[in-house]
């Protein structure tokens, strides 16, 4: 029987004839401009979704009174869809109709499973169905989806079996399911060569990458940006785990570091050895950065660019989401942090210094050499950067020497969060037209709000400033867009660790204004207006 071209061509990848790079031409036979895809498989989703649920419920009342038709049910959905994506050659609307008729299926079964197993074999059942049907459909970018759910459903599948749903739990089960990617994938690259097989792990690496990066928790400035509250913060893992998840993602790191410095002879260099070493280090502190870089190791090695990416994304938010671990105190991280930078920083100019080659797509080039354009560059961007801070600086300390002093009185709101460190959350008593603005009705302009201070200095803000000169009196302060409204200059009050009892006691912040109405919170005022 004739083979089609892209099986063809996917066998020779794996044996070792044809470059990674050739797995661009394995989809389809044919070239198939992405906007057609893309309107093709709109049209067939629009088509098809409101047809299966035509079905869905018409057989409602049968499926709610027996439970056991789901199987038959699924079982039709999915035989169906297989058939379909089994042909050779294949419309693309028929594909994309298929597409959502096996998701009907797969779920309508994954939905009997759970209804008739306990949650863990009901998960164990999943995954087995998604190694299924990848081995019935000959569609790689299907079995990379399927393998990620296999692995998803299988870790889900173990920590409830294993009655171990807490962080320790789960860092377990994921480096369980990593040991089982690298045996898989030793054995396929060295003795199967099995495109299924390489296909299904790039989907089960992928998963246990995300699961890394999202058991390490929120990365730095993303909770905040979010407004994720004390979501983002992890706490440590407990003993004797940690010192032993410690160990390993160290041992990882360096196993990663070896491999790549035997697959790539040019790394074998000082500036190499001291990268491996600030990796080992911020992977001693990080128990899940280990893993993620022997996966990255790996698959740059071997020229795995996509999966590369992906673990290299998470190693950036694994060493960003150090800042937010409660292991360690908040200026200890920021020294880490600041070392680290300033190390690799030291390590790009050895190897820039030492004209190492770079790779890309296999073949090494020489690294670009130093110019004295490239230098003055360097130097004015460092001159612009010191300028600009300390312009904002200057400008502050301005503010804070000449500014008028006033308090305003804080609003209820949780007081404390422990996402950065430790800090205050505040909450001030707007004009309730105000409050009531969202920071998409302003546009680009600044709100003002203008109050009145009394003799001890307190403000009751009254009115929104609409340009009008002010009466007797008066104050007019700019305020800051925040989360979808509005605040007076910020929303927290930062403090050193370890200080919130001191705190809780604030009642008024202090700010200076200038005439403009420009504003910086310096301080807060306990009941009696007494400085904290």
């Amino acid at each position: 029987m004739k083979r089609p071209l892209n099986e063809i061509i996917a066998d020779a990848i794996a044996t070792g004839i044809l470059p990674a790079s050739a797995a661009t031409f394995i989809e389809h036979e044919e070239h198939r401009p992405w906007p057609v895809v893309l309107l093709t498989a709109l049209g067939a989703w629009l088509a098809a979704i409101p047809l299966m649920g035509i079905i869905f419920l018409l057989c409602g009342d049968i499926l709610t009174r027996n439970t056991g038709a789901l199987y038959p049910l699924s079982l039709i959905l999915c035989g169906v869809a297989v058939a379909i994506l089994r042909r050779a050659s294949l419309p693309l609307f028929i594909e994309q109709l298929a597409i959502p008729a096996l998701l009907a299926g797969a779920a309508t079964m994954s939905a009997a499973f759970y209804i008739d197993m306990s949650i863990g074999n009901a998960s164990a059942s999943v995954a087995l169905l998604a190694i299924a049907l990848a081995v019935l459909i000959p569609r790689n970018w299907l079995r990379v989806l399927l393998g990620a759910i296999s692995c998803a459903f299988i870790m889900a599948a173990i920590v409830t079996l294993a009655a171990s749903r807490d962080r320790d739990g789960f860092w377990m089960v994921v480096h369980g399911a990593m040991g089982i990617w690298l045996v898989a994938d030793f054995v396929q690259r060295q003795h199967l060569r099995s495109v299924l097989v390489d296909r299904l792990a790039t989907g089960w690496v992928l998963t246990i990458i995300v699961g890394l990066a999202l058991w390490t928790g929120m990365t730095f400035l993303v909770g905040a940006a979010i407004h994720g509250g004390s979501a983002g913060t992890m706490d440590p893992l407990t003993q004797p785990l940690a010192s032993f998840a410690q160990f390993a993602s160290a041992a990882l790191t360096l196993g990663g570091a070896v491999w790549l410095a035997m697959r790539w002879p040019a790394l074998r260099k000082p500036w190499y050895a001291l990268t491996a070493a600030v990796f080992t280090g911020l992977a001693v502190l990080m128990p899940s950065l280990g893993a993620v870089l022997m996966i990255l190791a790996l698959c740059v090695g071997s020229g795995r660019w996509g999966i590369a990416a992906a673990a290299g994304a998470a190693a950036a938010w694994i060493m960003g989401a150090l800042y937010y671990q409660l292991a360690y105190p908040l200026a200890t991280k920021a020294l880490i942090l600041i070392g680290a930078g300033a190390l690799f920083a030291l390590i790009a100019w050895l190897a820039i210094r030492d004209g190492a080659p770079v790779l890309i797509a296999g073949s090494a080039i020489p690294a670009p050499k130093e110019t004295r354009a490239g230098r003055v560059g360097i130097a004015l961007t460092a001159v612009a950067v010191l300028a600009i801070a300390n312009i904002g600086i200057w400008q502050k300390e301005s503010l804070i020497a000449n500014g008028r002093p006033v308090l305003v009185e804080l609003a209820p709101v949780d007081p404390r969060s422990l996402m950065q460190g430790d800090y205050m959350r505040l909450n001030f008593n707007l004009p309730q037209e105000v409050s009531q603005m969202s920071e998409g009705e302003t546009g680009s302009a600044r709100l003002k709000v203008a109050g009145t201070v009394n003799e001890k200095g307190i403000v009751e803000l009254t009115r929104l400033h609409d340009g009008t000169p002010l009466a007797p009196g008066e104050i007019v302060i700019e305020l800051t867009p925040r989360h979808g409204g509005h605040t007076l200059v910020t929303d927290a009050w930062y403090f050193q660790e370890g200080e919130a009892k001191r705190w809780e006691a604030a009642k008024y912040g202090e700010f200076r204004v200038d005439a403009n109405g420009k504003a910086l919170l310096v301080g807060m005022r306990g009941a009696n207006l007494e400085a904290l």
